[in-house]
């Protein structure tokens, strides 16, 4: 756990060095040209409305291949939409990640190997003239379908839609400088966990029930108060190449404080084209209420992407 706390950290504090020079007693730093594009990157007045909708193809074929090989394909569709307002000191931004991805093996079931729903809207009020702002967020974190542990194909599903959900509620103050980074800082977080579907409790199908994502089998939602520290920090690395991190801690006051829920997620998009990129996405998650281990989920894939609104 603190390997991917010390990993979350140095993504969030990644950034480029700049060089100096002295020309006639002047100084001309690359820096200086940074923070004239960090100040065109301030939120704008009125709405900002940008989304992008990218799907991802892998794909293997074997024929007579001495060496061996399954034919197979995934396909991976994604939405990212951000729907922002900004009137005087006041900011609302909503945010919706959505993704879905299949792979089909030959002679094997179809598995998945993306599901997500991931929806934050939060509000937040100027202090003064500073880039700090006093806030409350809301967020929803769950999956479209059925999920499986297909290292136990005997096993009914262990994760359905809601099965586990949880929804966040925090209040505290965003640092927000410029439309590239946010971090925050919500001491006071409720977080709930809900089970909708009761069949999680019975993974194994014999009528013995047993807890899952820390709630026992005769409850269908969990209550924890605590603290969230996270944030979100968009770098261009270079032409064309940009990577959106986001990073989450919450500690639970009520219990166990010391078993921290941390979460990091990841995604580089290399445009080819306007129409083509190539993305490759890493995502961690440590929850002592799930599997009590580091969880972690990576990607890569070729495909279509549409983009709308302002970048």
């Amino acid at each position: 756990m603190k390997r991917l706390l010390l990993f979350i950290i140095g993504a969030m504090l990644m950034n480029s060095s700049y060089a100096q020079k002295v020309q006639g007693g002047k100084v001309n730093t690359e820096s200086a040209k940074l923070a004239g594009k960090l100040d065109t990157a301030k939120k704008q007045e009125g709405w900002t409305i940008r989304g992008t909708n990218t799907l991802l193809l892998n794909q293997a074929a074997f024929s007579n291949w001495v060496a061996g090989g399954i034919n197979s394909i995934a396909l991976t569709g994604r939405a990212d939409y951000e729907f922002n307002l900004k009137r005087g000191k006041n900011l609302w931004e909503n945010r919706l990640l959505a993704g879905y991805g299949l792979r089909s093996e030959e002679n094997n079931k179809a598995t998945k190997v993306e599901d997500v729903i991931d929806l934050t809207s939060k509000y937040g009020y100027q202090l003064g003239t500073s880039n700090w702002y006093g806030a409350v967020a809301l967020n929803l974190k769950t999956q479209f379908a059925k999920g499986y542990d297909y290292g136990k194909p005997e096993q009914s599903y262990i994760s359905n839609l809601l099965s586990p959900g949880y929804v966040t509620l925090g209040l505290g103050v965003d640092y927000i400088p410029n439309d590239n980074f946010q971090f925050s800082v919500h001491p006071l977080t409720s977080r709930f966990t809900i089970i909708a579907d009761k069949a999680v409790f019975d993974p194994n199908r014999d009528g013995i029930l047993t807890e899952a994502y820390g709630a026992k089998p005769t409850e269908s939602l969990v209550y924890q108060l605590g603290a969230y520290v996270g944030g979100r920090y968009k770098v261009k690395l270079m032409e064309n190449i940009m990577l959106d991190n986001r990073f989450g801690i919450f500690t639970n006051y009520l219990e166990k404080p010391q078993n921290m829920v941390l979460s990091y997620s990841g995604i580089l998009d290399m445009k080819v084209n306007k129409f083509i990129s190539t993305q490759i996405t890493a995502d961690l998650f440590y929850d002592d209420n799930q599997i009590g281990k580091l969880q972690l989920k990576e990607t890569l894939g070729v495909g279509l992407t549409y983009k709308f609104g302002r970048y």
